[in-house]
């Protein structure tokens, strides 16, 4: 049964792209409107800024606001209702560095899951006016226009979105193996700083694939539907376990997937 919403009309996944597209706009415009950044570490290379905890909040109240039935999940906050069969996920300003820096792009992210898998989302860059938004089956979009991932074939042509983990140096170390192979092999790589951004970057053609480890839910979330719903392909890595789960992430136009994942799965 579909989920109603505060004035009692059953709530769809569409529904709940728009309402997840309006409260990141709306944080968009507040985080544009900020002038001075006070900046507190969480931890080295993890920053949190009252902007941060400002967007949480605003997204919340209006996600909430329109759906008290739901969870919600929130980097600063943690999780509210988690024993609720729905559940928001949200990275109120993904990309925080680039944000105190004043460099392009940080995003705000917010994804709604059911059963652990995204069934809604909308991914934010206020610096560009880029909206990206899906819903289950229904596509993804780059404000309003339906969006598709590249027809790629040859590895040389790739252009390869890539991060690294500061939170673990064994990762960062694997990917810094990886990175020498890879990048003999194909046309180019870019790192942005914004995992949800990068996976966008895949979704609409710009990029042929997206590849980092050690991420958290809130980073991918709903980067990881609007991928799929453009039509990319995505793993986890190693083993068959959902990125989502793991946090080590590959989506990939389907051309390059294949070969892709056998190179990093390789030892």
């Amino acid at each position: 049964m579909k989920k109603t919403g505060k004035e009692g009309r059953k709530m769809t996944n569409k529904d709940r792209m728009e309402l997840a597209r309006r409260a990141a706009l709306e944080a968009g415009r507040m985080l544009m409107q900020y002038e001075e950044i006070h900046v507190d570490k969480k931890a080295r290379n993890d920053y949190v800024t009252d902007a941060d905890r400002a967007s949480e909040n605003l997204i919340r109240e209006i996600l909430l606001g329109a759906c008290p039935e739901d969870g919600f999940y929130g980097e600063e906050g943690g999780v509210t209702g988690k024993e609720k069969p729905g559940m928001w996920v949200v990275d109120p300003i993904d990309g925080t560095t680039n944000f105190i820096h004043r460099l392009h792009p940080y995003t705000i992210s917010i994804a709604y899951m059911v059963k652990g898998q995204p069934v809604a989302a909308a991914v934010y860059a206020p610096v560009t006016g880029e909206m990206f938004s899906a819903y289950l089956g229904g596509g993804a979009y780059l404000n309003d226009k339906l969006i598709h991932v590249s027809d790629i074939t040859d590895p040389k042509m790739l252009i390869l979105g890539m991060s690294f983990s500061h939170r673990d140096a064994k990762f960062a170390a694997r990917m810094f193996e990886l990175i020498p192979r890879l990048c003999m092999k194909i046309n180019d790589m870019r790192r942005l700083g914004s995992a949800a951004y990068d996976l966008c970057m895949v979704a609409c053609g710009k990029y042929d694939a997206f590849i980092e480890l050690n991420l958290l839910l809130y980073d991918i979330a709903a980067g990881v539907l609007i991928a799929r719903e453009a039509g990319a392909i995505t793993s986890g890595w190693y083993e068959d376990k959902d990125c989502l789960e793991t946090g080590h992430i590959l989506a990939a136009a389907p051309g390059v997937f294949d070969w892709l994942k056998e190179e990093i799965d390789k030892e």
